[in-house]
């Protein structure tokens, strides 16, 4: 059970879908696709405990 709709997409490991994105106000649009690789942190998440450096 999904609680929110845009979870889904952490859950996608790859599409074929295009998404069509304007960018700098140029008029022709890029095609790129609607899940990307994603960085090593969403595959295996590791959470230490840090202290900031001052």
């Amino acid at each position: 059970m999904l609680y929110h709709p845009q979870v889904q997409f952490l859950l996608i490991s790859h599409s074929t879908e295009k998404e069509r994105v304007l960018y700098d106000q140029n008029s022709h649009p890029y095609l790129l696709p609607k899940i990307g690789p994603r960085p090593p942190f969403y595959w295996n998440p590791r959470y230490e405990p840090f202290f900031p450096k001052i």
